[in-house]
């Protein structure tokens, strides 16, 4: 009987080291693929748009679910007089961030949650989701494929673009304007500046953004301006994009500041390489 247990015993303990040794296999197979799994978080500024907000939350939840992807999303509301806080409080969750500020600017607004960021890649999109978030999968795919890159940044306008991008002739002749004063002035040659759909790496991000002072419409110039005196990469690359009625932007009103800023950006140029060294 004593032999018999004993063997029972044997058996029984050579059959638990086994399930130990799969079950420590398999916790060290789902750690490796969490570890694989890119965590990101989306910043996306938001001024009155209570209309919106939760279709563009809801839509990204889905997203990032299906793709399996660790993310954080983060709303920054710039001061809005409509319901948008009520909005975003009632789609409130763990995966939800909310950031209030008194109105500032979207420069302001995208500051704040991109220094408030905690993932691993971090990404600004505006609250119209004019850029579709299928994207955000491609731009992952860059940061894995090519370390050297720290920003990358969408665009309208590059020719492999199969988005035409139809505006009134006024806009186009102060869109066209900025571009050159841009080039001119900053030696920033991008096809398009202010696509509001860009991502960075999480160094980076804080390196750029704790520099920013734009608070304005201007503000990705000089967060590109930054990237550029700082020898940070950026890669420009072109983005599905759909017009959305709606926007903030005001041609008439905001294109003279906007423009303003840009001068203010380059007589800035020795602060951002003094805070650089720092």
């Amino acid at each position: 009987m004593i032999k018999k247990t004993n063997t029972n015993t044997d058996i029984d303990t050579n059959t638990n080291t086994d399930k130990y040794a799969e079950t420590g296999a398999a916790t060290a197979a789902n750690a490796t693929r969490k570890a694989d799994k890119p965590s990101l978080s989306i910043v996306i500024p938001a001024f009155n748009e209570e209309k919106r907000i939760k279709y563009t939350i809801s839509k990204l939840r889905t997203f990032l679910k299906l793709k399996k992807i660790n993310y954080e999303i983060i709303a920054v509301d710039d001061g809005s007089t409509d319901h948008t806080i009520n909005a975003l409080k009632d789609i409130s969750n763990s995966d939800l961030r909310i950031i209030t500020i008194t109105k500032s600017g979207k420069g302001a607004a995208v500051k704040s949650g991109m220094l408030a960021a905690n993932y691993e890649y971090i990404f600004f999109m505006d609250a119209d989701l004019s850029t579709d978030e299928q994207e955000i999968s491609k731009f992952i795919n860059i940061f894995k494929n090519e370390p050297d890159v720290d920003v990358i940044i969408g665009s309208r306008y590059l020719p492999e673009n199969s988005t035409i991008v139809q505006q009134p002739p006024f806009r186009n002749m102060v869109g066209k304007t900025f571009s050159l004063l841009k080039s001119q002035l900053l030696g920033l040659n991008y096809h398009d500046s202010q696509c509001g759909f860009k991502a960075f790496r999480k160094e980076a991000a804080q390196k750029i953004f704790s520099k920013v002072t734009v608070n304005g419409f201007s503000f990705d110039v000089e967060v590109l301006y930054i990237a550029e005196l700082n020898k940070i990469k950026v890669k420009e690359i072109a983005v599905e994009w759909c017009h959305r009625t709606g926007g903030h932007v005001n041609i008439m009103i905001d294109s003279i500041p906007m423009i303003i800023d840009l001068f203010k950006i380059y007589l800035k140029k020795n602060y951002y390489l003094n805070q650089h060294q720092q």
